[in-house]
């Protein structure tokens, strides 16, 4: 099914001066701010930017750099998505700038963003999603029970930085983490700031506390906001979401329908749903019921211990946990026969329940992908009259 490396073949030979940006460039722009730009685009701390498709090129004589975002099938594709960028005329010239990315094992943070401008006064402020880090997913799940984590505030800071360095409009956006990141900066910068906001889009980024919501900042640009979940989304639907989303057709199922290179695209606008389906509706009750019946401190006592089990491994990454299961395992072990039996109890309970939700909704999961997958085999054997 087309997605946005075949959005780049059918518009790819039209400037954002003759056909404005439009919601795929914000899911191309989300997804390319995953790339490690590091050394290809001037910092936040540097003046001047540079053109996509110089960037591209710096980056084919730093091969190590290109496939360091591929830990997943859900980034395999984002070295081809760069270079079908640099060589299509829509964004080969787009102006890349203001590039960071921070990781902080000991404040528990990642945080990772740059600016693409299509003209000196129109800017897309893409803020990437969660990396391989062990902190970016422990920050991920820091977001069940703190008002604000480290990188939401650090969202908060790069746009005013930014906005206050570039004249003209902004459009922010990311996928994932990013997504909620995007939508948090502009909700929580100046008021003063906020009317130059055209739009915010969240890819499948989770949602907020209800706090957030109901802060005067996010009312003032909840008309702004753009949601995007697959129909089977999961990460999507934690926390809040306030008001409409769209629910977009995807050729995966379950919750690899997170990765956006599965989204599916016709012309400037992607594939709509009617609504989110069963299984994902299902699940997220589950997950809801789940985290109701756990406190704000047993969630943190939870991810505390969580992470802590986690890291005795030494693995910094997914990638480096992978890669020697039976000692990583072993350190595991080890390190939760160390707990205190009460903190042990803690974690064996609260997985118990979890998993029982859980088994409520797979039976009904497995069988609606099942059921997808076939319509969409028969689908696509179907001759055409």
């Amino acid at each position: 099914m087309p997605n946005i490396l075949d959005y780049l073949d059918w518009r790819g030979d039209l400037e954002f001066q003759r056909d404005p940006l439009n919601e795929v460039d914000n899911l191309v722009f989300s997804v390319l701010s995953y790339m490690d730009f590091a050394g290809a685009v001037p910092t936040l701390e540097e003046a001047g930017s540079v053109s996509l498709a110089d960037a591209a090129e710096t980056l084919k004589q730093m091969p190590e750099q290109i496939t360091a975002p591929i830990t997943s099938t859900f980034f395999s594709r984002l070295p081809v998505l760069l270079e079908k960028c640099a060589g299509s005329a829509r964004y080969r010239d787009v102006r890349l700038s203001h590039y960071v990315n921070r990781v902080s094992f000991d404040e528990a943070e990642q945080f990772s963003a740059l600016v693409f401008s299509t003209d000196d006064t129109t800017h897309f402020v893409a803020f990437s999603g969660t990396d391989d880090t062990l902190v970016g997913w422990k920050e991920d799940l820091e977001m069940s029970f703190r008002d604000v984590v480290p990188a939401q505030r650090s969202a908060v800071e790069y746009l005013e930085l930014v906005m206050s360095h570039l004249p003209g409009v902004f459009y922010l956006g990311g996928h994932s983490k990013g997504g909620n990141l995007a939508v948090f900066a502009g909700a929580n910068i100046s008021s003063e700031m906020q009317p130059s906001i055209l739009l915010m889009y969240n890819n499948d980024g989770p949602g907020f506390q209800r706090a957030v919501i109901e802060s005067p900042g996010y009312q003032r640009v909840a008309n702004k906001i753009l949601t995007f979940l697959p129909k089977s989304s999961v990460v999507g639907m934690l926390l809040n979401q306030s008001g409409h989303y769209h629910v977009v057709d995807s050729d995966e199922t379950g919750f690899m329908q997170h990765n956006a290179f599965s989204w599916e695209v016709i012309g400037r606008t992607f594939v709509y749903q009617e609504g989110l389906s069963t299984a994902s509706l299902k699940f997220n009750s589950a997950l809801r019921e789940w985290l109701d019946t756990v406190s704000l401190e047993e969630r943190e006592d939870f991810v505390t211990v969580l992470f802590t089990i986690l890291e005795a491994t030494g693995a910094r990454t997914l990638k480096d946990f992978t890669q020697d299961k039976l000692t990583n395992a072993k350190a595991m072990i080890a390190t939760f026969k160390q707990l205190e039996p009460e903190t042990q109890g803690l974690m064996k309970s609260l997985l118990e329940t979890f998993f029982s939700e859980i088994q409520k909704v797979l039976r009904s999961s497995i069988t609606e992908s099942i059921s997808s997958l076939i319509t969409r085999t028969f689908a696509r054997k179907r001759l055409p009259s």
